[in-house]
């Protein structure tokens, strides 16, 4: 835990460490570099089965820490998200939110909450016009007040900079200080991830970094906006979606890998027989059975057959499937997320009882940070815009579009039990105005009464 800026001269405690490391681990699941994320196992895999041997056995990249990932992402944002401030300067967040392409800003902050439990929001000026983007959580150091988890005091970014000088590429750190109000820089030079010698405000232009970046009489809170995943309350930082499944996913990818082996292996079958089945080779001197694997077994009356494998296929696929049983329970998936056990149409209603876990979890993401995040977000956005806004409303699209036919079904039974209007199920199947709905209702009611005549003047 860090209490001060004082980052040249303050070491990082474990827990940085260990949160640090951990994104490093997370980071290789995510882009399936298992030869890191799985090295003991891979170790063990090599130590056993040398790769220089015919029987080598390599681990089987099976990336669903991507795919878990990939899916709560599509599930959470691709239907869209609709932002309103107020009336007056709505256009005016329309015109931000397309210059910085938010919807993927969005997105990119939601794979790094998911992957490491903590997505950053950053906000900035450039050219007068408001910015938008995200930032990994890997260069970020919360400061905390007095130790107190809920009490901030500021946060810190790390960013790594180069510079040729003379020819010779020089390293540099550049460190963001952020409190309220205003972010204070600085650049060190840096050499193996140690500070040295902290750069002046006149060497600090040469990399177009001013020393003080005051933004008080425009926004007095933070331009770094975290969110995170549900934590206990003991924790400041977010659970990955990783943690809790990494050893159920590394089994699986064991387990296929060995069956692949064998089935692989006895695909091209050893023949046994006896001595009497092989034919003699005058230049080795020895008795051999042409382009094939041969194992001899005695001298004579022995039948040649293939040697196969009993590989128990239904043992090994019912342990396969309770793995997975086991990732879809801890993941809050169902297997049809991942396009599996998919049959017939599906009514609506029938995938929302399917994905009740997923769509369970996607509120709980909206609800622990995401919502409160944005919100804050558009605020500074705005601010930055000079047109300050307090209302900001977030309303999310429905991971499980609404089925048509079963909204008609719906809305049709209640008007015929008397408990809703004709003009409240037109205003919402149509999603129209009242004053819409009323026009569309006349016509109706005119068409009902003289079907002849409207066609007629339709026609005219």
């Amino acid at each position: 835990m860090f209490t001060t800026f004082d980052i040249k001269n303050t070491k990082y405690d474990t827990d940085t460490i260990e949160r640090f490391s951990n994104y490093e681990e997370y980071r290789n699941l995510y882009d399936g570099d298992f030869n890191k994320a799985f090295s003991s196992t891979v170790l063990k895999i090599r130590k056993r089965y040398p790769l220089d041997n015919t029987t080598a056995q390599s681990l089987i990249n099976i990336n669903l820490f991507w795919a878990l990932t990939d899916f709560f992402k599509g599930f959470l944002t691709n239907q869209g998200i609709n932002i309103n401030v107020d009336d007056k300067i709505q256009q005016q967040w329309e015109d931000i939110a397309k210059e910085n392409n938010f919807i993927s800003v969005l997105k990119e902050v939601y794979i790094d909450n998911s992957r490491f439990g903590n997505g950053i929001f950053k906000v900035a000026l450039e050219n007068d016009r408001p910015k938008i983007f995200s930032i990994c959580p890997d260069c970020w150091i919360p400061v905390f007040k007095n130790g107190n988890l809920n009490e901030i005091d500021g946060h810190i970014l790390l960013y790594s900079l180069e510079n040729i000088e003379n020819g010779v590429k020089k390293e540099y750190k550049k460190v963001e200080k952020h409190r309220k109000g205003y972010v204070e820089n600085e650049i060190w030079e840096c050499k193996g991830g140690v500070f040295s010698r902290q750069l002046d405000e006149a060497e600090m232009k040469d990399f177009n970094v001013n020393k003080i970046d005051d933004f008080s009489e425009l926004w007095d809170d933070f331009i770094v906006f975290p969110t995170k995943n549900s934590t206990e309350s003991d924790e400041y930082f977010g659970e990955s979606d990783y943690k809790r499944c990494k050893s159920i996913v590394e089994e699986i990818m064991l387990t296929i890998s060995q069956n692949s082996k064998i089935i692989n292996r006895h695909a091209n079958p050893k023949m046994a027989g006896s001595e009497q089945n092989l034919e003699f080779d005058p230049v080795t001197g020895t008795r051999v059975l042409p382009d094939s694997d041969f194992l001899k077994v005695g001298t004579d009356g022995i039948r040649p057959e293939y040697i196969t494998a009993d590989l128990q296929s239904e043992a090994i696929q019912k342990h396969i499937d309770l793995l997975l049983k086991f990732f879809y329970i801890l993941t809050k998936t169902p297997p049809q997320a991942y396009g599996l056990d998919i049959s017939g149409t599906m009514s609506g209603e029938s995938l929302r009882k399917i994905f009740i876990a997923a769509l369970a979890k996607v509120d709980d993401i909206k609800q622990v940070s995401f919502t409160s995040t944005i919100q804050k977000v558009v605020q500074c956005a705005m601010a930055f815009n000079s047109t300050p806004t307090e209302n900001v409303n977030v309303a999310w699209g429905e991971p499980i579009p609404s089925d048509y036919s079963e909204m008609v079904n719906i809305e049709n039974s209640r008007v015929s039990a008397g408990t809703q209007s004709r003009l409240t199920t037109i205003m919402t199947l149509d999603n129209v105005s009242e004053n819409d709905a009323r026009a569309e209702l006349l016509r109706i009611t005119e068409e009902n009464t003289s079907p002849v005549e409207s066609l007629t003047d339709e026609e005219g």
